[in-house]
């Protein structure tokens, strides 16, 4: 058995390495950029946009093959799992159907538009996995973990730890679990890793808690998905925004996983502290932890990190950021998280107040995160911008933009992506990113302003203008995904 596995996890490997040996960009994408929104109208009476494919980030399975979470313009309603047909066309089948026989109290999922998770995870074999935080009649929550061992057709359901209670801090956006997500190279034959963390008290400042984070490897015994205990990692994690940008907190090898992590700062710390650590499976040891960075603002969880590994072993974690700079850093050794280049901007400018001379400071918020097969990375983010450009009269407004970093080390300016064209000011775009096993780049966003309803209805209201964007060519052009690149893509090799 344990040699058949070997093998099985060589071929996969091997085909992986076929897949990025021949990748190459493509021709850029057809949409003028940036895609300027009109709040007043639909992205039908706009540009004639209304495609049959779910509005939500997509996930692929070795043979390209994708799979959606259903979602509402509502920050907390999902419903299935969707795939592409074998004979094309979406098929759609429940996920809750197992929740309610797992909790038969059950009466609603919370924050599953995308505050909590939004996406489905696919293993090297083909399983799929996501995650749902459960309100039970009573008012009593879960966190669940759902598996599928046939292609998102049927679901099991395992409940996960220290989930029966609300984040502190925030009731509307807070969460407690969070599962590894596919960034680029991060495929094996086994589950992602799992981080679930138990809220301890409130901490000063708007967007902090003191919670423990632990995480925990799900693993398969006589085809059940099994839970080993969760190994502590922190008693100072200041929690997550998961809401926008979303980059994963975690990369997988199939002995290892990196995980990045924020904390509070202690006294005298000017920003939050960034912590990076890997995690042995076998013996289930917190091992190697190293402080990367002091992300800004201080004790912010606007300041989510994210973690992505190349094709070569080398890992790359950046800062989030709250309107500051995001910090990248890189190992100095393949799959070793023990030391780490000194931390470095990505960015400088985009923002000019009366005050200052260009190019101002940078002010980025909510990142997304992903590695293309050469090795590039790509992240999307808000960018607040202001005196930079000829729009909203020099008026300060919220642009979602893109930055690429070749396989070389050089980082591209900031480019814009998305913007509201009759409006200035505050925007958030909800966005995540993703890449398919051909290195083609998806993007979900959508556009919300406050501004737009009363706070009783914003969260029902979360997700206007949605869309989901493809680049083809490394993240320079993109255009509108049309349900033909899905079906394209498909490899005609049957899934491993």
């Amino acid at each position: 058995m344990r040699r058949s596995t070997t093998i099985r996890g060589l071929v996969v490997a091997a085909a992986f390495a076929a897949v990025a040996a021949a990748w190459t960009p493509a021709v850029a994408g057809a949409l003028e950029l940036p895609l300027r929104i009109d709040t007043q109208g639909t992205l039908l009476e706009q540009f004639g946009y209304s495609p049959a494919y779910p509005l939500n980030i997509p996930s692929f399975d070795v043979a390209n093959r994708p799979f959606i979470r259903s979602r509402t313009s509502s920050q907390h309603v999902t419903q299935s799992a969707i795939r592409l047909g074998d004979q094309g066309g979406w098929v759609s089948a429940s996920m809750l159907k197992a929740v309610r026989r797992a909790f038969p109290k059950f009466t609603n999922t919370v924050n599953a538009g995308g505050y909590v998770s939004e996406r489905i995870e696919v293993d090297a074999r083909g399983r799929a996995y996501t995650l749902l935080e459960i309100r039970l009649r009573g008012g009593w929550y879960h966190n669940v973990l759902l598996y599928s061992l046939d292609g998102c057709r049927s679901w099991r359901v395992v409940k996960l730890p220290y989930g029966g209670r609300r984040a502190l801090f925030d009731g509307r956006d807070g969460g407690t679990a969070a599962l590894e997500q596919y960034s680029g190279h991060n495929v094996t034959s086994r589950p992602p890793l799992v981080a679930v963390w138990r809220p301890i008290s409130d901490w000063p400042g708007k967007y902090c808690s003191r919670n423990w984070l632990y995480v925990t490897k799900p693993r398969f015994r006589r085809g059940r998905l099994v839970l080993p205990t969760p190994r502590l990692v922190s008693k100072r994690y200041i929690g997550q925004t998961y809401g926008a940008g979303g980059a994963s907190f975690a990369v997988s090898t199939s002995a290892t996983s990196f995980l990045v992590w924020p904390e509070r700062a202690r006294n005298g710390q000017y920003g939050t502290p960034t912590y990076v650590a890997a995690f042995d499976h076998a013996s289930r040891r917190i091992v190697r932890r190293k402080l990367v960075a002091f992300a800004q603002r201080r004790n912010d969880n606007h300041v989510t990190p994210g973690i992505a590994r190349d094709g070569v072993g080398y890992l790359h974690v950046l800062t989030g950021a709250h309107n500051a700079a995001f910090l990248y850093s890189r190992s100095v050794t393949p799959l070793h998280a023990g030391a780490w280049t000194p931390p470095e901007q990505v960015l400088a400018g985009g923002y000019v107040a009366d005050d200052m001379d260009p190019p101002g400071m940078a002010r980025q918020t909510y990142l997304s995160l992903a590695c293309l097969p050469d090795d590039s990375l790509v992240i999307v983010f808000r960018q607040g911008r202001r005196g930079v450009d000829p729009d909203h009269d020099g008026a300060a407004y919220d642009a979602l933009c893109v930055q690429r970093r070749s396989p070389e080390g050089v980082w591209s300016d900031a480019e814009r992506l998305v913007c509201c064209s009759d409006r200035a000011g505050y925007a958030n775009y909800h966005q995540k990113l993703t890449v398919d096993r051909l290195g083609r780049l998806y993007l979900s966003l959508s556009y919300f302003s406050p501004r737009d309803y009363p706070p009783n209805q914003r969260t029902v209201n979360r997700y206007r203008h949605r869309m989901v964007l493809i680049s083809k060519d490394g993240g320079v052009g993109w255009d509108f995904a049309a349900d033909a690149d899905f079906v394209e893509g498909v490899s005609p090799a049957p899934a491993d």
